[in-house]
């Protein structure tokens, strides 16, 4: 069970912490994501607990995000995770966002936490409060949070009260009694706007100067820099001759649901700060996102060649830090389908009459992707998949990729003479082994 001895590293450390939410059947199963409010901690604090408490459950650390006003978010994985597997540990000081900031600050929460199964949850009372204003904030109002805010009520109806009266005005308190007495999702809805004021309220009380400036240093110095020098995204390159599987690779990639990131985007060769030159002519055809006859047609002049070749160098090399770098930025696996390293095999696919030395030129320049796959069978493997070119030139392009793996930095060739289920679950190993190895500078 991993969360069960995740939770027990939290506790045996000391940090002052409470699970949010969605701790009833934990630690046998768990959410996709744990809420925990925590203080009197660092980020280092919470970093070594962190990379402790995953060796603690046979785990890697593979991903460090921070997200907002001292609120950091770190996934744990398998070395191999099964598809779509998450456990995502959300650590957060207080309650914000950009429309409500530092609407709850959980001090009498943590004051008031309660042991449960060998971890600590809120009391009855403060679940009650934080549901309200978790849910007024998001204006999301389920029967599950009915449920919750019943339960809590039902341990101590007297008791709860009193805290309640205690720590929200009146009308708050008489708009919850409703909710309980009614048994009803409207009623919330029926008194969502003094909710909502009174939310408005907390919030502006809490954001204080000292606090903006306190949150502007902390954007300044850890977030931005944590978020822009070492990018929660990643991207990758698959390269093969036409036959190699890298398309249906990828789809079968955005399937397994790598953990940590946002989604999986595809780039066919370049970043895309540019169409392909032929399509700002009038009356131009629907760009293809692929060539179903590489050397069908003749390849162009000298001159035009250079000047494509030109041009597209600014799609590479600028187009990479406008087009794909905010990508990363919002934690995507962006996914080359072929990228420049293809011109190092066939110029005549993309119609150049240029020397083979010419893009090993202008190479350096190049932004390298974090891990380049090479795509690897025999060439009768490969060329009865698809006879687009022929068995020669499938030939002497596998030996040119093969070479390649040798000598391309990031470079893992990968065997693609086996089931696509294989082939995948070896890529996403490289990955993880990759993300985890870039987040450990980050801890």
């Amino acid at each position: 069970m991993y969360l069960d001895k995740i939770l027990k590293v939290l506790t045996d450390s000391g940090l002052d912490y409470c699970i949010q939410n969605g701790y009833e059947n934990m630690p046998y199963s768990f959410p996709t994501d744990v809420d925990i409010f925590y203080r009197g901690a660092t980020e280092k604090d919470i970093d070594k607990i962190v990379k402790k408490a995953a060796i603690n459950a046979n785990l890697l650390v593979l991903q460090k995000v921070a997200m907002g006003y001292y609120h950091y978010v770190y996934w744990l994985t398998p070395k191999l995770p099964e598809p779509n597997f998450q456990l995502e540990l959300d650590f957060q000081s207080e309650l914000s966002n950009k429309a409500m900031p530092h609407y709850f600050i959980p001090n009498k929460l943590l004051d008031r936490k309660i042991t449960f199964r060998g971890f600590y949850i809120p009391s009855a009372p403060d679940e009650i409060i934080y549901t309200l204003l978790r849910r007024t904030v998001k204006h999301n109002f389920s029967g599950r949070h009915l449920a919750t805010i019943q339960k809590a009520y039902r341990i101590n109806p007297q008791e709860i009260e009193n805290v309640l009266r205690a720590e929200l005005p009146a009308d708050i308190v008489e708009g919850l009694q409703d909710i309980i007495k009614e048994n009803s999702i409207e009623s919330f809805e029926k008194h969502y706007s003094k909710f909502y004021a009174y939310v408005c309220k907390q919030s502006h009380k809490n954001n204080t100067i000292i606090k903006r400036m306190s949150q502007m240093w902390y954007n300044a110095t850890k977030m931005l820099p944590l978020r822009f020098k070492r990018p929660a995204g990643m991207d990758i390159a698959l390269l093969a001759p036409d036959g190699g599987g890298k398309s249906t690779i990828l789809e079968a990639l955005k399937a397994y649901g790598v953990t940590s990131f946002a989604g999986v985007e595809r780039k066919y060769i370049r970043p895309g700060m540019f169409k392909n030159i032929g399509q700002y002519k009038p009356n131009a055809q629907p760009e293809m996102t692929d060539n179903p006859d590489p050397h069908g047609r003749r390849p162009d002049g000298v001159l035009k060649s250079l000047v494509r070749f030109l041009i597209y160098m600014i799609d590479f090399t600028l187009g990479y830090y406008i087009k794909v770098v905010p990508l990363k930025w919002k934690r995507k696996l962006i996914v080359f389908d072929r990228y420049y390293y293809d011109y190092y095999v066939d110029m005549y696919r993309y119609h150049y009459s240029l020397p083979q030395w010419l893009p090993r030129l202008f190479g350096f320049m190049i932004p390298r992707p974090a891990i380049t796959f090479i795509l690897y069978a025999s060439p009768e493997v490969i060329y009865n998949r698809k006879k687009e070119l022929t068995f020669e030139e499938t030939r002497r392009q596998c030996e040119k990729f093969k070479d390649m793996a040798q000598t391309l930095p990031n470079a893992q060739l990968i065997n693609v003479d086996r089931p696509v289920c294989d082939i995948v679950k070896d890529i996403v190993a490289v990955i993880v082994e990759k993300r985890v190895n870039l987040t450990q500078k980050k801890l």
